[in-house]
């Protein structure tokens, strides 16, 4: 094997938060789970972004971090949702077991986006 999908991903995304440093436009979010996915290249170019008091052996937390994780699928897409209607970009990193608790929020953000886009187009109100 000559790279696996995850680690070569890594790379890319490390890449984008370093093109977009200046705007401050890209975030990755995910429960706890970015090392574990082989995205660790992304931390050569942000930290985990962090606001509480830290300890030797804390790895890549910073109040200025582009990585949002918490241990709650559910948080991290709503973050990723708010996130995304900002106008700004973002990545959710979540294990293939776990990416079912989340896929029917997904659904139903794309489902409320259609609804507004199709009753903006039209003058209206949404639902």
């Amino acid at each position: 094997m000559q790279a696996e999908d995850t680690t070569v991903l890594g790379k890319f995304i490390r890449d984008v938060i370093r093109v977009n440093q200046e705007q401050r436009n890209f975030r990755v979010f995910g429960p706890d789970e970015t090392l574990s996915n082989h995205l660790g290249a992304i931390f050569e170019a942000t930290n985990r972004q962090w606001e509480g008091q830290t300890i030797p052996g804390d790895e890549f937390l910073a109040p200025d971090g582009r990585v949002m994780e918490v241990l709650s699928e559910h948080q991290c897409e709503g973050w990723l949702e708010a996130y995304l209607l900002t106008g700004r970009h973002g990545l959710f990193n979540c294990y293939e077991a776990f990416i079912h608790i989340v896929d029917s929020m997904f659904n139903q953000h794309a489902k409320w986006l259609k609804v507004t886009a199709v009753c903006r187009g039209a003058g209206k109100s949404p639902p």
